[in-house]
């Protein structure tokens, strides 16, 4: 894992873990009272449960992000058609977040060797999080093939950029849709992860004529 990530990594880490505890904490406090009514004390059941389900999906996307890191997923190439990717990770967000959107303009270029399954749920991670920020939560898509390797940029317009501090913010308590319960920051993270496994890296970017948005770059081949 290199530094900058582990940096990344360790601070996700703590920023997640710390509100979910604090909440737990909280709560399990309030229900050593006897003088809750029925009423609280199963809304404060609820809300440890709630908490503790969300703790338990963090860790496991950590152990994910973890293990493509180190090696120890197998990513499994193969030739895939990167456009048709894309198109994959558009329709599950139209499906999942029927009120946020994106389009493709793609450019002519070789097939990319790459796991399509891991690629898929990049796009969708970085997709959903840049559309998501947008005035009409919606996002362009453009792709462009060099003798090596293909670049993905995603834009979204009117929309703030997107730093560390923006990413970390974006934890909802009950998120609506439930697909996007992880914070967009552990999305950035776990979108990073999958790129840099396959030798690539994923930039945020912000232009105040246009706005937000994302570069891909992901070489033909990943590393063996």
């Amino acid at each position: 894992m290199t530094t900058t990530l582990e940096a990344r990594f360790l601070a996700v880490i703590s920023h997640e873990l710390r509100t979910p505890l604090t909440t737990i904490a909280s709560f399990t406090e309030s229900l050593d009272s006897d003088d809750l009514a029925p009423d609280e004390r199963s809304l404060a059941l609820s809300a440890v449960r709630r908490n503790t389900d969300r703790m338990l999906t963090l860790v496991d996307d950590l152990m994910v992000v973890s293990r493509l890191q180190t090696g120890d997923i197998d990513v499994r190439p193969a030739d895939v058609d990167l456009a048709a990717l894309i198109r994959e990770a558009i329709d599950l967000l139209a499906d999942r977040e029927p009120h946020t959107a994106a389009t493709l303009t793609d450019g002519a270029g070789p097939l990319l060797h790459a796991d399509g399954a891991l690629l898929r749920d990049m796009f969708y991670a970085v997709l959903g999080t840049v559309a998501s920020g947008a005035a009409d939560r919606s996002a362009a898509i453009e792709s462009r093939a060099d003798s090596d390797a293909w670049t993905v940029i995603i834009t979204a317009r009117q929309s703030e950029q997107l730093t560390d501090e923006h990413l970390m913010a974006g934890m909802l308590a009950a998120p609506e849709p439930p697909h996007r319960r992880r914070s967009t920051a552990l999305w950035m993270l776990l979108a990073d992860a999958i790129a840099t496994r396959h030798g690539g890296s994923v930039e945020l970017t912000y232009d105040p004529a246009t706005g937000a948005g994302a570069s891909i770059r992901l070489p033909l081949k990943p590393p063996a």
